[in-house]
């Protein structure tokens, strides 16, 4: 677990005043609708989540948003599963650097100095106290076949978290046939080399099990007895207003296992966020990533919440492919407290009760 830092929950009315709603985007960019059999919600409602359970994960512009927010926000976050990313401000607020470093590792991404700048921020006071990393526990992903993400841009994830975190404490695979894509063991997904939208394959890796497990410990074998969970849609639109974010879609998702549903008796259940990637958001694949990628079976195994925040496709700001802000495009404060997804996510977990107490 983290170490024990206090929340700052003034951050909550901080973000609520900066006001600004949300930009035009293309309408065609927008759709998807409700994924069938969900559930259809507004803003999101406490359940019981046990104080210190919270985790989070990503693919790709996910992984990267991932990484920032685990952390930007360490003494609430106790670890991550990154699939296909490298370290925390890898961008340093430049499309070019995105591009260029981040991708494939081209020049080489300066790790010593990203912990500086990490350092530094934490005692700015704009990101937690480092010390909150220490105890956490990581588990990182990359497939050999991977064109679009390379190997020493994971291999800088790798070393950055090792210089926060204790090494004992952070799971590495390299599969040696993965391409751009989150494993699974499913017969009915892509090949394990493909590279294409919703970017699942069968890899003969449950992933998300594999990761939940690494973060939380062993699950009880086989598949989850008793009732399904259930999946439900969430309004985004107050949260993105509250955190002056331009970027969100108009709803996410939530899945809640059965055993979570209420929060009577004592709190049972963990909360885990999920960060898609670019083009993999509904408004390019709708639920395929959410159903497919074997998150949901996981977590009626595990007693986890799931919590799926969507960003959209849009011209302003500038981005087409649907992807979490890792470089900038929503103001240079995107990796810290400030950052509008940030904010955002930080708030929904706060609704959801997750948060610990003052």
């Amino acid at each position: 677990m983290a170490a024990s830092c206090p929340i700052d929950r003034a951050r909550l009315a901080r973000h609520a005043s900066i006001g600004a709603v949300l930009a035009a985007t293309l309408a065609s960019a927008c759709g998807g609708g409700e994924p069938p059999g969900a559930t259809a919600g507004a803003r999101l409602a406490a359940l019981p989540i046990a104080e210190g359970t919270v985790t989070v994960s990503g693919i790709s512009a996910g992984g990267y948003m991932a990484v920032q927010f685990h952390v930007a926000n360490s003494a609430l976050v106790q670890g991550a599963g990154v699939v296909a990313a490298g370290p925390y401000y890898c961008a340093e607020n430049s499309m070019r650097h995105a591009l260029g470093r981040c991708m494939q590792g081209d020049p080489e991404i300066p790790v010593d100095e990203l912990l500086g700048v990490t350092s530094q921020s934490a005692l700015d006071g704009n990101i937690d106290p480092i010390a909150g990393l220490a105890d956490d526990r990581v588990w990182i992903f990359h497939g050999a076949a991977d064109t679009l993400v390379a190997k020493p841009v994971v291999d800088a994830l790798q070393a950055y978290y090792a210089g926060l975190v204790d090494p004992a404490r952070i799971a590495r695979v390299e599969h040696p046939t993965a391409g751009h894509t989150f494993p699974t063991r499913d017969p009915a997904a892509a090949a394990c080399g493909s590279t294409e939208p919703p970017f699942v394959g069968n890899c003969g890796v449950d992933g998300a099990r594999a990761l939940l497990e690494h973060l939380y410990g062993a699950f009880a074998p086989g598949p989850a007895a008793g009732q399904a969970g259930e999946l439900r849609t969430f309004d985004q639109g107050g949260y993105a207003r509250d955190a002056g974010s331009s970027g969100l879609a108009a709803e996410g998702w939530l899945y809640v296992p059965a055993a979570c549903k209420t929060r009577e008796g004592n709190a049972s259940c963990r909360l885990h966020v999920v960060f898609h990637g670019c083009k993999q958001g509904a408004s390019f694949v709708q639920d395929a990533f959410v159903r497919r990628s074997g998150y949901l079976a996981a977590a009626d195994a595990g007693h986890i919440v799931m919590l799926f925040p969507q960003v959209q496709p849009s011209f302003q700001p500038l981005n087409p492919n649907g992807c979490w802000d890792w470089w900038g495009y929503e103001g240079s404060d995107y990796a810290t407290h400030a950052g509008p997804q940030i904010a955002a996510v930080w708030r929904m977990i706060s609704d959801l009760g997750a948060l610990p107490a003052d």
